[in-house]
């Protein structure tokens, strides 16, 4: 039986605040399509540590920076994570736990307690570089969404030739596109497309 509470979409927990910034990361550095394009990311190595700084900015309190040095690291942890945030879209939740465990027995986790509120569980400390340590905590925390049933809440967008993901905190889970962006281009398109068809009909009448 459930216990209360599982299951319950995102409420802004440093568990979540964890998977929305790998879901950022993967969205940025992980290939795929994006806005109707092949998306090729950043070869840059000063640029793929930028980008991993700018999405865990949020933890830098607690945690080391990115280096340039660690960009092929960088690379293949957020195609990991696209392709692990895919697998809950498409809700093949059983296919990403080999994914998942594969990036957890990697490196060593250090689980504890943050020392000051607000008190949150974190599975990696500073004694790790930035990509195994956020390697460990984006693990640990998509195996929280895999076992509490959260994965739910992970959608990919809708919209042609885009496989960009998204948190959905909405109440109903009713979120369908990535960005406005996306959402605008596949109403663009859908309309194009009802338009071809009423003048395909009007010639066969």
């Amino acid at each position: 039986m459930a216990l209360p509470g599982m299951r319950s979409r995102p409420s802004g927990s440093h568990r979540d605040q964890v998977v929305q910034a790998a879901v950022e990361l993967a969205n940025e550095l992980g290939p795929g399509y994006s806005g109707g394009y092949t998306y090729e990311p950043t070869p840059d190595a000063a640029e793929r540590a930028a980008v991993g700084n700018r999405v865990f900015e949020r933890f830098h309190e607690s945690s080391v920076p990115f280096e340039p040095a660690e960009s092929a690291h960088i690379g293949r942890l957020a195609a990991a994570l696209h392709d692990i945030f895919i697998l809950f879209a498409e809700g093949e939740v059983a296919e990403s736990v080999p994914l998942i465990n594969a990036l957890l027995r990697e490196f060593p986790a250090a689980p504890h307690i943050s020392a000051e509120p607000p008190w949150s569980l974190h599975y990696h400390d500073d004694s790790l570089a930035a990509a195994p340590g956020w390697q460990i905590g984006c693990a640990a925390a998509l195996g929280s969404f895999v076992s509490s049933g959260a994965w739910r809440y992970i959608g990919r967008c809708e919209a042609e030739r885009c496989d960009r993901v998204f948190l959905d905190d909405t109440r109903n889970r009713s979120k369908r596109f990535c960005s406005t962006r996306c959402q605008n281009r596949e109403k663009v398109r859908s309309f194009r497309l009802r338009h071809a068809a009423a003048r395909a009909n009007d010639v066969t009448v």
